[in-house]
């Protein structure tokens, strides 16, 4: 029984005349009659009962009327799914991001592409840098946000925002009050940072920070986020540097500053695996970089 014939029957089920069934689907009466014929043989059912004056359901007719409705209804319900889907209109994103990117650019991006594309459900995963790279080469992620450096084979990124790191200390520091320190001020202070493990680019990034200006900093306390990064600045245990983004969840006393003559700069990037594009990806994409399509 193909879709097809369950066309062909619900046409000359409402009409009652096999003349304007198949004129309504616009094919010759005799192939028509024939296909209603093969659909009755391969059900084993007489379906239409039929006479000089008249064509009326049987009994099983009528039954199939009413699924071969429900199934024609589901399969066009299936196609418009399928072709939204293809078309990016709607089905899933699953979007990774590690504890170190959740700030800067990724709430407003989600809040843009939701108001734009309101019929595709996004899935945040919170995920370790290491751990987004194999995701996204094995298809368990369409796309991430994470920062730089990021490398992983099969992974493709892109750009998405540079910015200053900054030095976050306590607001009772002696040099809280100094509008712009030198970093190598800070080279007997306890520091606290990512570990290394969980966002091994950042942490090498600020480490290297701190060696280009004369010392390795004395890593006290470790936390996973910047939200704990910068509540452990808060209580006293160490400062840190952080991009300036992180300023997003400052609490009461904590300061941010420049660092003059610090030229290295934080990185956010857009990463995808080109092989298992989707209409959605792009979409996502396109508004991240600012592309038009």
């Amino acid at each position: 029984m193909e879709f097809r014939q369950l066309q062909l029957f619900v046409a000359v089920a409402e009409e009652l005349h096999f003349g304007r069934a198949a004129a309504r689907v616009r094919m010759a009466q005799p192939p028509f009659s024939q296909q209603i014929r093969k659909l009755e043989d391969e059900l084993g059912v007489q379906l239409l009962a039929r006479s000089s004056r008249r064509v009326a359901l049987t009994p099983a007719g009528s039954q199939l009327l009413e699924h071969a409705r429900g199934m024609l209804a589901k399969r066009a319900e299936a196609v418009t799914s399928v072709q939204r889907v293809a078309e990016g209109e709607t089905g899933a994103l699953r979007i990774g991001f590690g504890a170190s990117s959740a700030f800067g650019v990724l709430p407003g991006l989600i809040r843009r592409f939701r108001e734009k594309y309101p019929g595709i459900a996004l899935r945040m995963e919170d995920r370790e840098s290491l751990d987004i790279g194999h995701a996204l080469a094995s298809g368990e992620l369409d796309v991430a946000i994470v920062r730089a450096p990021f490398r992983y084979t099969g992974v493709k990124t892109e750009s998405l925002l540079r910015e200053r790191f900054m030095l976050a200390m306590p607001e009772g520091h002696p040099m809280a009050q100094r509008r712009r320190i030198a970093l190598a001020s800070f080279a007997n202070e306890p520091f606290v940072l990512f570990p290394r493990d969980t966002a091994p680019g950042l942490h090498d990034t600020i480490v290297s920070i701190c060696i280009e200006v004369g010392f390795s900093p004395t890593v006290t306390h470790q936390a996973g986020s910047w939200p704990a990064v910068i509540s452990l600045v808060k209580a006293g245990l160490g400062v840190t540097i952080a991009p300036a983004s992180a300023q997003a969840v400052l609490p009461g006393g904590v300061v941010f500053r420049h660092l003059p003559g610090v030229t290295t700069q934080a990185e956010l990037l857009l990463a995808h695996a080109p092989h298992a594009h989707s209409a959605a990806t792009e979409r996502f994409r396109a508004i991240a970089l600012g592309i038009r399509i």
